[in-house]
């Protein structure tokens, strides 16, 4: 860790404007299941910063792309299209923060029921900041508190990086975020790396065409696809001229439009099971 306290020292011996694309990474701890909260996931998540704004995503987003253009080159030499998903490990964290500069308008994207989804933040972020001072990996950080996404948070941000930005949505104090956690300790960021980037950080799906709906719509689709989590399968089918059995299990066994929508169905309930302890209680509710 005394690597990144002289990593971070250096890049921000020169000021932002002149500085290169960065990227932080952060450490993110989840208790995603409110019945079973000894079970703490992790997965490791990228802030990249250039002059316009920022991106908050899974880390493991860069492993796949890499990977799916790969098998893209693989496939254009032997003429062969075929993907194997099981070489490619899932991210946890399926959604991902935009944020533009200067106004730091920041931006929720996600995907429901087979579509990208994104929802404009319509709230800034207000913050109390205490005198409550302590030190992280060598940064003098102060203390921060606030209530947001039907959570209480507290944060430790740093003056000696001048970067009003944070992961997921936290922004706007005077330094950047080091660490930030509700107060149940259910959700926590720290960072654990940073690095200059001499490239503009840029992920496949962050050109994909989005739908863009208010914190309501979000909500009323996130209760219609908890009801019906198969819905796409059953209008693919009735709209379309595909044969019944058009997929194949992992025995090469063809599977019915029943057996989709079944499995999706029992796929789905399992997560909602395991899944509800949600960032923003708000929005999933």
């Amino acid at each position: 860790m005394k690597k990144l306290t002289i990593l971070l020292i250096f890049i921000f011996t020169i000021t932002l404007l002149c500085a290169q694309n960065q990227r932080f990474t952060y450490e993110y701890s989840f208790k995603m299941d409110s019945l079973n909260k000894e079970n703490v996931e992790k997965e490791i998540m990228n802030l990249d910063i250039t002059k316009e704004g920022s991106n908050f995503y899974s880390a493991l987003l860069i492993t796949r792309d890499s990977l799916f253009k790969a098998e893209i080159e693989k496939g254009k030499a032997s003429q062969s299209m075929v993907f194997d998903m099981r070489k490619i490990k899932q991210a946890k964290v399926n959604f991902r923060v935009s944020k533009d500069y200067p106004n730091l308008e920041t931006v929720y994207h996600t995907s429901m029921s087979a579509s990208n989804v994104a929802l404009k933040e319509q709230h800034k972020i207000n913050w109390t900041i205490t005198p409550d001072t302590k030190t992280i990996e060598g940064f003098k950080v102060q203390k921060a508190t606030t209530t947001f996404g039907g959570r209480n948070w507290i944060a430790w941000f740093t003056n000696d990086i001048q970067i009003q930005d944070g992961p997921y949505k936290f922004c706007g104090l005077p330094g950047l975020i080091l660490s930030i956690g509700d107060d149940k300790g259910d959700h926590i960021f720290n960072l654990v790396g940073s690095k200059k980037l001499n490239y503009e950080p840029l992920m496949m799906n962050s050109s994909m065409k989005e739908i863009f709906l208010t914190n309501e719509k979000f909500n009323k689709l996130w209760n219609e696809y908890k009801k019906d989590p198969a819905k796409n399968i059953k209008i693919m089918h009735n709209s379309s001229e595909m044969s019944e059995t058009i997929f194949s299990d992992a025995n090469g066994n063809p599977l019915t439009k029943q057996d989709l929508i079944k499995g999706k169905e029992q796929r789905a309930q399992e997560s909602f099971k395991k899944n509800n302890n949600f960032i923003e209680r708000e929005l999933y509710k």
